[in-house]
């Protein structure tokens, strides 16, 4: 039997949510508004792209200077994100995990561009057996399960039983389609939303025990002793 844990990426293995989040505001302010936030929440775990842009020439009835707006907004993105470690509790699971034989994986809606520059810089690239983000899958993004899917195929047929780790809706919803159990670890914008699809919920990943998480999630064959 071969199990595997499949990563998100943004929210769930580095805290890139804040930094989105916070650079948005800035850019809102700058035409005197406010960021509505349940606009912002809807596409929580998905692949924006330029939508934001859409938006705000909808409110402001004017186009915009598109490539200006992005690349503003992507400095400011960068310098709040390059200096953030991975969350509580990731690289604990990802050794217990190790230890365990667990196949693991990356399973993103943001670009490998975005995904695969900060596993490097957190030294954790290298630990991933496959890391699928949304160029992988044609651009679709979660809430299709796409990249899920993807990742599956790519851990084969022996990988019996896996286990999503998620931080939004969307993400979760992505991971139930393509058939898996998933563990939610809500970021701090999306705790109040609907998570009722995730088979565990967690504040934080390390609330529990890596081991003790593991083997709740996979069955491990029993060992006698001799």
């Amino acid at each position: 039997m071969s199990y595997a844990l499949i990563f998100d990426f943004d929210g769930t293995i580095l805290d890139t949510e804040t930094p989105a989040w916070a650079s948005m505001v800035e850019v809102w302010k700058s035409f005197g508004l406010e960021l509505p936030l349940d606009w912002w929440l809807k596409g929580m775990g998905t692949n924006r792209r330029d939508s934001w842009i859409d938006e705000l020439e909808r409110i402001l009835a004017k186009p915009l200077n598109r490539h200006e707006l992005m690349n503003k907004r992507q400095q400011t993105k960068d310098t709040l994100t390059d200096s953030k470690k991975p969350l509580p509790g990731v690289t604990d699971l990802i050794d217990a995990a190790e230890s365990k034989g667990i196949q693991l994986a990356v399973a993103s809606s943001s670009a490998h561009e975005w995904v695969d520059r900060h596993l490097k810089r957190l030294n954790l690239y290298e630990r991933f057996e496959y890391v699928v983000c949304r160029d992988d899958v044609h651009g679709v993004s979660k809430p299709a399960p796409d990249v899920f899917l993807k990742a599956l195929e790519l851990l084969g047929s022996n990988c019996t039983s896996a286990v999503a780790i998620e931080d939004s809706p969307n993400g979760v919803q992505a991971a139930t389609d393509a058939g898996l159990e998933v563990v939610a670890v809500p970021n701090p914008l999306v705790k109040k939303l609907d998570f009722s699809l995730a088979t565990l919920r967690l504040e934080h990943l390390n609330d529990l025990n890596p081991n003790e998480l593991l083997e709740s999630l996979f069955e491990f064959p029993c060992t006698n002793d001799p």
